[in-house]
This record gives structure tokens, sequence and C-alpha cells, in this order.
């Protein structure tokens, strides 16, 4: 590709000027580097994307780059996987580069005729030597289309191609943007401007996401007394199931289904809400008081670290509970989706192999790169750091009317003035040490160190609830209420749908199908010798008698085998919530203070179990 000359180009500082193609799904990068005198200069794509701690190898969507300066063409090789080195002439250069674009995630980026979305490590490349100057960002591309980012604007009008900088290269990465036909909600929380922007949501429901939004932001804001940025963007995509979020500064980017933004579903409204409050906690606990060993790294290699149980789970906790604090979430639901998150956990064998530090560490291999019988080895630090978290808040509200999670995450945020800090690795125990003591973070540091369950029996109680555990009511039951009749049977395998009968998923460790030899991808034809479905095999096993074997055929790389299948019992592992009415009053104070509710309100709500 011939390269024009860049006389013309540049302000001081690297511009980066990128055209949005969304036929063929991608964005042309134009990249200005000043004039250097240094005799190589190397140029790198990210590996990983702060929030995603997975490889992903972000270089492999450049379809192609070059090189050239005044003189014309420069020789641009690559040196490794994400790095390229070319060998400047004195005078200003300019590489051009496109990425292909269609990955429709929060992470990296997506572009197509309705809508596009990057994320800035997936599109800009890092000039080594030149990360502490200022970037500039000139975005062009469809005339009827909108922009929409927190990176501040210095050229054209609001939501309208222009040119945004920011004062380094940290700062550039941290701004995803999104663009299209798009959608506003502004309001305020806290007497600071907030914008909720939306794209590919043809139905969703305005005014009702501007008041919701309003009312879980300000709680989060008073929550921490005060705000580290003075404006804040959600930018949304919507696809058919999509879900996920990646917090940035003064931004969050968001992926959801569209029926979600509706309101006629509550429990798709309130599962969007639940992502919303997440992203946004995560700008007080992980933006503005962030992991040090993460921010220091600039993406290139993976980073060790036993601390995402700190940042991830204590966030996973505060979620929904902003919800029901903030009243958009009713006690019911809260302790019904509390129920559910801790079934996912009693379901996981993993929990007795891997403790919350090891799974931390491990996120880099494994976290992201979920297969048949993860549940089987490994745990959540998303999941079980929650659970760690409510058994902490618990623990210390036993302490008295001063003591919470609420009170020790609010002192570590004004002990820096309201501004975050870095928390170096391995920190925060000893900072809880010093504020309530050496024996509960002893308490906490063996929970982490555990391979087994959690006390949350025990921590519940305090509060009045009783965790009751129960027996599946059909294959796909998550726990969270009380039973309908339970199955007789169990395979221990989770399964779905196949052309050819009953394709087997997970695998439970020590349950009736591993007995018998099955595995992950076996497809199951036939259960005493009569053809299987998908919807009747559950009716099929409970037919049956525990215990006694029964012959079953199943294909395998194309082979037909059989074997001999002994159905047990099912396991007593799915969670709900008994809300205890006769409490004593220290309880019922302890309780109403964790949920946000008035003494009296917490001695007879309606909830789950109830």
């Amino acid at each position: 590709m011939a390269l024009a000359a860049v006389a013309d180009a540049a302000p001081a500082g690297l511009v980066y000027r990128v055209h949005a193609d969304p036929l063929t799904h991608r964005f042309i990068v134009d990249l200005h580097i000043p004039a250097t005198d240094a005799r190589e200069q190397v140029l790198a794509m990210p590996v990983w994307v702060p929030g995603s701690y997975t490889r992903r190898d972000l270089a492999r969507h450049i379809v192609e780059i070059h090189a050239a300066d005044d003189a014309g063409a420069l020789s641009l090789r690559k040196i490794d996987d994400h790095r390229w080195i070319l060998h400047p002439r004195g005078m200003p250069l300019r590489v051009r580069y496109t990425v292909y674009a269609l990955d429709l995630s929060v992470r990296t980026a997506y572009l197509d005729e309705r809508l596009g979305f990057f994320n800035g490590p997936a599109l800009f490349l890092r000039v080594h030597g030149h990360e502490q100057g200022e970037h500039r960002l000139e975005l062009s591309g469809p005339d009827a289309w909108q922009v929409a980012t927190a990176m501040p604007r210095v050229g054209g009008s609001d939501c309208s191609w222009g040119s945004f900088a920011a004062a380094d290269h940290r700062r550039f990465c941290n701004h995803p943007v999104l663009m299209g036909a798009l959608s506003f909600v502004h309001f305020a929380a806290a007497g600071l401007p907030h914008r909720l922007v939306l794209a590919g949501h043809e139905q969703a429901n305005l005014p009702a996401l501007g008041r919701d939004l309003a009312t879980l932001c300000t709680w989060q804001q008073e929550f921490w007394g005060s705000s580290p940025f003075p404006e804040y963007h959600f930018l949304c995509m919507g696809s058919e199931n999509g879900y996920g979020g990646l917090e940035h500064e003064r931004s969050s980017a968001l992926l959801c289904a569209r029926d979600d933004l509706t309101e006629a579903d509550r429990a798709g409204w309130e599962r969007f809400l639940g992502l919303a409050s997440h992203e946004y906690f995560h700008s007080w606990w992980v933006q503005a008081f962030h992991p040090a060993a993460l921010r220091e790294s600039v993406g290139e290699e993976a980073v060790l670290t036993r601390d995402l149980w700190v940042f991830e789970g204590i966030t996973s906790y505060y979620d929904d509970l902003a919800l029901r604090r903030s009243g958009l979430l009713s006690v019911e639901a809260y302790l019904e989706g509390l129920g559910r998150n801790i079934t996912t956990l009693t379901m996981r064998p993993g929990q007795g192999l891997q403790n919350l530090w090891e799974s931390s560490e491990d996120a880099w291999i494994k976290l992201y790169h979920p297969h048949p019988n993860s549940a089987n080895f490994e745990v959540s630090y998303y999941n079980k750091g929650a659970l760690l978290a409510l058994c902490l808040d618990l623990l210390l509200r036993d302490r008295g009317e001063n003591y919470s999670l609420d009170a020790f995450l609010q002192h570590l945020w004004h002990e820096t003035g309201g501004e975050g800090a870095a928390l170096p690795e391995g920190e925060f125990l000893p900072r809880l040490a010093a504020w309530a003591g050496p024996d509960i973070a002893a308490t906490v540091d063996a929970w982490l160190a555990a391979r087994g369950p959690l006390p949350l029996s025990e921590r519940l109680a305090s509060v009045g609830l009783e965790l009751r555990l129960r027996r599946p009511s059909n294959p796909s039951d998550k726990g969270g209420k009380p039973a309908e009749p339970p199955l007789r049977c169990w395979l221990g395998a989770q399964w779905h749908s196949h052309a050819q009968g009953v394709e087997l998923g997970w695998v439970a460790t020590g349950g009736a199908a591993e007995k018998a030899g099955l595995c992950p991808g076996d497809r199951i034809v036939a259960l005493d010798r009569c053809a299987c479905s998908a919807e009747t095999l559950q009716g099929r096993l409970d037919a049956m008698a525990p215990g006694l074997p029964r012959t079953l055929h199943y294909f395998r790389d194309g082979r037909l085998w059989e074997t001999s299948l002994v159905p047990q019992e099912p396991p007593t592992d799915r969670a709900f919530l008994h809300w205890r009415a006769e409490v004593d009053p220290e309880t019922r104070r302890r309780r109403a203070r964790w949920l946000g509710l008035d003494p009296d309100q917490a001695a007879d709500s309606p909830v789950s179990g109830g």
C-alpha cells in the first residue's frame, strides 16, 4: 500500500487517525509519530486487556501494517508475536494499519452497519518511548453516525466525529468508544452529570433506565462519600443474548441482551442493573483504589496476583447489595439471588481442590478458558470471592455498629483523601488487621487458604437467616427457592439436546456418569435399550430406583459403546435462605442495617423460604 507523505500531519505527540469502515468490519488507523533521533523504534500491541486477565493476542486482528516517512516507505519488521521494529531517518513517521473488528464483546473491537465499538488496547499500538506524552485520537466514519466516549474532546461538537486527547498511553487506552445510531439518557447522581448511551437497543425503556440508574449511582456516590470522576458514561451495546462489562476511567462498557432493557422481564431488568452496578462500583474499587501490580503492567505479559478476589470478589458482593439497599431490588429477590450464588459454589467439587488465592493466580489459564470439567477442578474468585466478602461483612458486623465491610472500605477511601491509591500485593489483610484487629485478618486468611466451604451457615445465622440445602427439582435447578418435589435419580452430569440423542457437558466428579465411564462430549442414545432425548432422559431416570444397574448405550468418536449405569440419589446441594422472624432485637437491628431496612421491616419482610 502506498503511503502519503506526512509533512502536514502532526501536532506534537502521537496522533491516531481512525476511520470506521463498517462494510469491511475494519478500523483503518493512521498513526503519526513525531521525528526522533532514535536509531530504532518499537511498536507493540498488548496481548491482554486490563480487567480481563487472559491472553487475547490482539495483534492477530491486524490485517496489514506499513510504515513511511517523507522520504518514502520504511521497512517494518516483526520481532515477536506482538511487536514490530523500524529504523527512523530523523523525520516524522506514519504507520498505517487495519484492524479486523467482528468480536461483539466489551474487551476488543466490533464494527458492522449498525454499530461500532472499540476498547483502546484492541486498536492502539504502543509506541515505545512515547508512553508518557499526549496521545490524540481523530475519528471519522459514516456521516450519519454518532460517537460517545469519556475521553476528553478537543475538536468537533458533542456526539460527532472529531478529536479527543489523553495525557498518556495508559489513560488513552482507558476510554472505550461507541459509535452508530445511538440513543442517549442523561441523568444526575450526587450532582454529577451521567450519560447512558445505547446502540442496538430498539425497544429500551429509556425513562425507566434513567430513573433507576440515577437511584443506583446516587446510592454508590453516598456510600463512598466522594467521586473519583467529574462525569460518567455507560456505553451499552445490545445483542440477542449478550452479557458482559468492563470498567474504565469515567466510563464502563456494557453488553446485554436487548430484552433486558424493556422492563417487561423483571429478572432481565435486574440483571442489567446488577451489571451496571458492578462496573460503576469499580470506579472506586479498581480504577481509583487499584491493584498496584496490574496498574504497572503495559499489557504485554501476564501479571500473576493473588488479589483478584479482593477487587472482583468484593465488587461482586456489592453489585446486587447496592440494588437492594437503594430499593431497586426487593429483599426476596436479593436473598433468592444470594441462594443461587451459594448454590453455584456448593455444586462445584472444585472448591475442594482450589482455594481463592490459587483461583486468582490461575485466572490467566483457567477462569477465562472454561471447559466441561472446570467445575470439578476450580472455583471462581468472582463467586467464592463475593461469598467470602459476605462472610467478612457479617463477621465484622458482629463486633458492633461501627464495624462492617462498608466501614472498612470507606476507611480506606477516606484515608487517601477520597482519591484512591495503589494497593500493594498482599496488603489487604495487613490493613484489615490494623483497622479491625489481627484476629479478624487471621480468620479471613484461613478462609482464603482453605480448599473447602466457607462458614456461610454460621455467618448468615448472625443476621437471622437459616441456610438450607435441598435436592434439585430439575436438571437445571439453580437453587435460591424452596423446592418442588425433588428428582428421584441423578445422572451426575449436565446435558443438552443433540440431533441424535443427548450430548453430555459437565460430568461431576464421583457421580453416576463418571463411575459408568462417561465423559464430556459422549452422546447417549439409549437407556435400558430404549431411545432417549434431552427432553425424556430425566423422566426415564426418575422412573427407576436409585442404586440399580441399568444398560446405557452411547457414542464416542463415532463408535457405539455400552456401559452399566447405576443412577444415584440426587445430591443435597441446592441452597436457599429461610427468614427467621423470631430473632432477638440485636440480630434484628444487625439484619436491618445489612439489608438497608427499617428495624420493624427486618422482623417480618416476605422472603424466600419465609
